[in-house]
């Protein structure tokens, strides 16, 4: 996980603290926040307990950092897909972007790692507040804020924040929810169509 750019860390204290994240991921993801142990991530970072701590203060602090970095790596995925319009995509169809934006987070959402994340996520929030804030001010909120900027060509702000929120909810709706429960949701690519085919229509209308 890149961390080579945060202010006030030296280039080995950044790629130790990236390598404490990657293990963090490889150790909450596989064992959940209650079963994992500062132990197991410092050997899954190849780095002393005590390095550890040096970073992240406690495990609940690790799991928030490894919850605000996920989130802004997948916000950098997603703000890279979205780029800028070609040349030759037509004038005034914000039908596409939001198309395209749609499939970006629906893909990745229902990666493993993602679910994971967010099974655990939502089991801890209520014992950890800072670990919704940081997961909604990092993941929810950035994802409506490329919608709303998509229904401003349409829409005036109060308008598009609306329906950007709409819109992201739709996107996800039931195969989403089936998913991060754990059910097994046969033809994904086919129900994330039509609910993305159905955000698209009501954001829009």
């Amino acid at each position: 996980m890149d961390t080579s750019s945060l202010p006030g860390l030296s280039p080995l204290q950044c790629r130790k603290r990236s390598a404490i994240l990657d293990g963090a991921k490889t150790v909450f993801l596989r064992d959940g926040f209650g079963l994992a142990t500062m132990d197991d991530v410092a050997a899954a970072a190849g780095v002393g307990k005590q390095t550890v701590y040096r970073h992240f203060k406690s495990k609940e602090a690790l799991f928030v950092g490894l919850v605000s970095a996920m989130c802004a790596q997948e916000g950098a995925l997603l703000a890279s897909a979205q780029g800028e319009p070609s040349a030759d995509a037509p004038e005034g169809t914000p039908e596409v972007a939001l198309r395209e934006l749609g499939w970006s987070l629906a893909r990745s959402l229902i990666t493993t790692d993602n679910l994971r994340l967010y099974r655990a996520i939502v089991a801890e929030a209520e014992r950890l507040p800072e670990l919704g804030r940081v997961f909604y001010e990092s993941g929810a909120k950035v994802v409506r804020a490329f919608a709303a900027k998509i229904l401003r060509e349409r829409f005036d702000e109060s308008t598009a924040a609306l329906r950007a929120a709409t819109f992201v909810q739709l996107v996800l709706g039931d195969a989403y929810l089936e998913l991060s429960i754990g059910f097994t949701v046969p033809d994904v690519e086919a129900r994330f169509a039509l609910q993305i085919d159905e955000a698209v229509a009501a954001a829009l209308r």
